[in-house]
């Protein structure tokens, strides 16, 4: 099963970088009004719900230690990535992995059209970086409740 988990891992962040480079073409672009109050926005919502992933399944368990999804070397790359009740750090991490893979697919696309293609390159970013502040937030205040990863 490891290894299933491993393929659909690897294949997310290549679908991240596809769909961000997809998602700056003029014709998607057209449709699209994203501005700096969004990313604003993003950047104050996104680690709440970072934290609140972590917490929320905290609360609910009986079993109130969580798993840290990655060390030194590989072994995170194996697990559920959609297991948010059970695995949320995992779940968070996957998820700023493949909006990150976003914003670089995004980036990859020339040239810029105007401020729409901006914008929504950077709202790909604020996402990215949301989840990444909100799991770092996340290590920070639930440190006592997570345990190396036993993958």
């Amino acid at each position: 099963m490891k290894r299933i988990w491993s393929v659909i891992n690897t294949v997310l962040v290549v679908d991240g970088l596809w769909t961000g480079y997809r998602s700056m073409a003029p014709e998607r672009l057209r449709h699209t009004n994203p501005d700096p109050i969004l990313c604003l926005i993003l950047l104050v919502i996104i680690p709440m719900f970072g934290v609140w992933t972590v917490y929320y399944p905290i609360r609910r368990s009986t079993n109130s230690i969580i798993q840290r999804p990655f060390k030194l070397r590989p072994g995170s790359w194996n697990r559920n990535p959609i297991n948010w009740w059970g695995d949320p750090l995992q779940s968070l991490f996957i998820s700023m992995s493949y909006m990150a893979a976003m914003a670089v697919g995004a980036a990859l696309r020339r040239p810029a059209f105007g401020t729409v293609g901006f914008w929504t390159f950077g709202v790909y970013c604020c996402l990215a970086v949301g989840l990444l502040i909100g799991q770092l937030l996340a290590y920070r205040i639930f440190r006592e409740r997570i345990t190396m990863s036993d993958a």
